[in-house]
């Protein structure tokens, strides 16, 4: 089962870079292509997603005076912040003798841990992507990453114990990709 999630793994980014619409219209707010663009406009392109953008990059002093570059940049290393935590988190419980684990929870958990270990990876390489000026090939590797989770998550639904243990995290890392996503659409091109 590891080795199928690994070969999805390897061909996800490829079809996502095929399948990733182009973005045709203008965004709603206009970014400079020199000037910062605020928090607040930026986190009103994300929705319903506006309450959790605001508490994620207002305490980053870097985003007060960024760019959509920058805020972009600053959405994809509060995810990768996420992901490497819950990464962390799946080793000790994975470890973790004292935890009463079912033969199906124990492999989620080492699937989830590979998943997530190849998630940050990805927005590892999104970062450096971004900085060289790939916006495409970044929003890419966000999907690329954002989809791992899911793949994590639809992995172990057939685990109730994952319940208690993923679905909070799981989520909350796929709220952020999705927040980094549509700040990256302000991105000029």
């Amino acid at each position: 089962m590891a080795s199928f999630y690994a070969a999805i793994g390897f061909i996800l980014p490829f079809l996502l870079a095929i399948a990733l619409p182009q973005s045709t219209g203008s965004p709603a707010v206009a970014p400079s292509t020199t000037g910062s663009l605020s928090i607040e406009d930026a986190c009103k392109q994300t929705a319903k997603l506006y309450d959790v953008c605001m508490a994620t990059l207002s305490p980053d002093r870097s985003s007060l005076t960024a760019d959509a570059v920058g805020l972009t940049r600053a959405a994809i290393l509060a995810v990768q912040k996420n992901a490497s935590e819950t990464a962390t988190y799946l080793t000790n419980i994975d470890e973790d003798d004292n935890f009463n684990k079912t033969a199906q929870l124990q492999q989620c958990l080492e699937d989830c841990g590979e998943r997530y270990e190849a998630a940050v990876e990805q927005l590892a390489d999104a970062t450096i992507a971004l900085d060289m000026g790939a916006y495409d090939e970044s929003q890419v590797l966000v999907s690329a990453g954002q989809a791992e989770v899911k793949l994590c998550q639809k992995g172990c639904q057939d685990s109730p114990e994952h319940q208690s243990i993923l679905m909070a995290r799981n989520t909350e890392v796929d709220q952020l990709c999705n927040i980094t996503l549509a700040i990256a659409k302000l991105i000029p091109r």
